[in-house]
């Protein structure tokens, strides 16, 4: 499947509105900054009018009037200076708290997210989103809306204040200031267009470095070095242009603020001097004018750049709702919300089914009505030529990928979103290579039960055959692996894989192709592992090797996404199909000469009976479950 055709991208005043509703959780601390903004739009005109106030009693040598203008100075003062500190902790706080919870929602989806939709984006893309526009989103909301509303309510008092006391000088000063902020808003679009470009060319250099950090063996090793930094320096140019051409574009339209601020003082000058010696205005209405002016052009002109600002936030929160925001498909595939007791009954251990199941990565089909069924408390082994559909089999019965068609059942129940969870809690995992984290040994064999005892910790490392080359480390247990844990070798990394699931006790095992990468030293201690943790339980490995499948008790041969042959061992190679060719290749082989151990297995046995592998109905399996 591929999500990326049903992704609807949200229109600006969607991703606005889908902030505003996640942050609603925080309404009291909104209200209060509303509040505040409400007030500091008021303060502009208290300014005013003492100016006028002071004017006006020094001009008529009013001692009393100057001393009340005094008065207002100071409560002014003191008023403004209050709620700046308060709005700047109110502000800081919700932005710190609204960029944190929008960082857990975002790493919680990537986590449920599908694995085909997950690999849409690098992880220095996802890196980029999550550090970097997510916190840009939530300064928009906390910081630039607040702001935006404050500069639109301080224009409105404003002119109405001056429009009182002068609607002459208030009709030219505003014609001149608002004429060049205007036409410089026709930027916004362009302006918004280039940070969304801006912001993805940076996406694509960070996620290029990310690549030369994370390969730095393989860049090293293969002399590629300086075609990597060729690449990346040219990716960093890319960002830096668009940045730059961004930022001429905001300058231009900042200076044509300044412009129209300059030529409405000469106005108020001049127009003022004229209305004042016609004694049709007062000085000190003038003298308030000069004063609110600044405070009148520069927030009314600012409504256009801080809007720009809010678009810029609207971008980095269009890419991080990306991540956060299903898809058209996923909405109509997800199941409908089932009562606990549906949720709740996956208590016995039973078969696991999957029937008519198909899949494709785009337009790569791999999965074709696959149906099979996988014994309980049986050992269930699937090979076939690479690109089979192997691998993708144990990710669908883990939930990380979505079926195009088909479902898989435990007994008689259908898992889906409502009982993925419980489901995963009675399986374990071996991938082929297994991610350990730059922890310590302890905490990386711990992500499997994190309420695990030391004492359960060192047996399940016995268990797997780590705890020698463990206690051998500088630390023991207590040593950090260093990232991907690199310090150990690749036997090493998948024994202590292998303790995490140890430590799980699954019901069920899931294995892919553990033993691929290992020598036949690593392999043979691998294999003694395995042997003593597969016993009462049921388990499931996709193997390229003999001697992981040699005693499964059925073998699934798949090939272009379908089952062509089941049985055991024995019966395989008696049957003389695809399974004896490829054992007979020699590529399989233990030691020796794989063709002459598969020949020696060949007489006496009888064609298998493949139903006794495949699909058992429905009405026998919710029977049996």
């Amino acid at each position: 499947m591929d999500d990326s055709a049903h992704a609807t991208p949200l229109k600006p005043y969607a991703i606005l509105l889908a902030m505003l509703r996640r942050a609603r959780k925080y309404w009291p601390s909104y209200l209060l900054i509303s509040v505040i903004v409400m007030i500091f739009s008021l303060v502009p005109v208290g300014w005013a009018e003492a100016m006028r106030r002071l004017f006006d009693a020094t001009y008529a040598l009013d001692k009393d009037g100057v001393g009340i203008a005094a008065l207002w100075f100071g409560g002014l003062f003191a008023t403004e200076v209050s709620l700046s500190i308060l709005q700047a902790y109110l502000m800081q706080r919700l932005s710190n708290l609204t960029t944190l919870d929008l960082q857990r929602d975002v790493l919680n989806r990537l986590f449920f997210m599908r694995m085909v939709r997950y690999a849409r984006w690098h992880t220095g893309d996802k890196l980029q989103r999550l550090n970097g526009s997510a916190v840009s989103a939530q300064e928009g909301i906390n910081q630039k809306i607040p702001e935006l509303v404050q500069n639109m309510l301080t224009v409105i008092f404003l002119f109405i204040y001056l429009t009182v006391l002068s609607w002459q000088l208030m009709a030219g000063a505003l014609a001149v200031a608002v004429l060049l902020p205007l036409l410089s808003n026709l930027f916004g679009k362009r302006i918004r267009s280039l940070q969304q470009q801006t912001n993805e060319a940076n996406a694509i250099s960070d996620s290029s470095l990310l690549d030369q950090l994370q390969g730095a063996e393989v860049v090293r090793s293969f002399g590629l070095r300086t075609d990597f930094n060729k690449r990346w320096r040219s990716e960093v140019d890319t960002a830096r242009r668009r940045w730059l051409h961004t930022d001429l574009l905001s300058t231009a339209s900042g200076m044509s603020v300044f412009m129209g601020f300059i030529f409405g003082q000469i106005y108020i000058f001049s127009m003022g001097a004229w209305l004042f010696s016609q004694d049709k205005l007062a000085i000190g209405a003038i003298a308030a004018f000069i004063l609110s002016y600044e405070r009148l052009v520069f927030p009314l002109a600012h409504l256009s750049n801080i809007w720009v600002a809010v678009q810029d936030c609207i971008a980095h929160a269009g890419r991080v709702l990306e991540l956060v925001t299903d898809t058209d498909e996923e909405q109509a595939s997800a199941p409908p919300e089932q009562p606990n007791s549906i949720r709740s009954s996956l208590v016995s251990d039973s078969d696991i089914y999957m029937d008519n199941v198909s899949f494709r990565y785009g337009e790569q089909i791999v999965l074709r009505g696959f149906t099979a069924t996988f014994r309980q408390g049986g050992m269930t082994a699937i090979v076939g030529p690479s690109g089979g559909g192997k691998s993708t089999l144990l990710k669908l019965m883990l939930g990380l990928l979505e079926p195009e068609s088909g479902d898989v059942y435990y007994g008689a129940i259908r898992l889906d979103d409502n009982n993925w969870s419980q489901w995963r809690e009675r399986t374990a995992y071996l991938p082929q290579d297994a991610a350990l984290l730059d922890a310590t040994v302890m905490e990386n064999i711990r992500l499997g039960q994190l309420n695990a005892t030391e004492e359960q910790v060192i047996e399940a490392a016995k268990l797997a055959n780590a705890h020698d080359f463990i206690t051998a480390l500088p630390q023991g247990y207590e040593t950090r692996l260093g990232e991907r844990g690199l310090r150990l070798s690749g036997g090493e990394r998948q024994r202590l894989a292998l303790a995490r699931a140890y430590v799980r006790n699954p019901r069920i095992l899931l294995l892919d192709e553990p033993t691929s990468a290992l020598d036949a030293s690593n392999e043979r201690l691998m294999q003694d592992a395995l042997q003593s943790m597969m016993d009462n339980r049921t388990v499931i490995v996709v193997a390229h090797r003999l001697s992981t499948v040699r005693h499964a008790d059925c073998i699934l041969y798949v090939d272009n996404g379908n089952v062509l042959e089941a049985g055991t061992h024995e019966q395989l190679i008696a049957q003389n199909g695809s399974y004896a060719a490829l054992i007979q290749s020699g590529e399989w082989a233990d030691s020796g000469s794989a063709a002459s151990s598969a020949d020696s297995e060949t007489s006496g046995n009888n064609p298998p009976d493949i139903q006794n592998a495949l699909p058992v109905n429905l009405i026998e399996r919710s029977t049996a479950g």
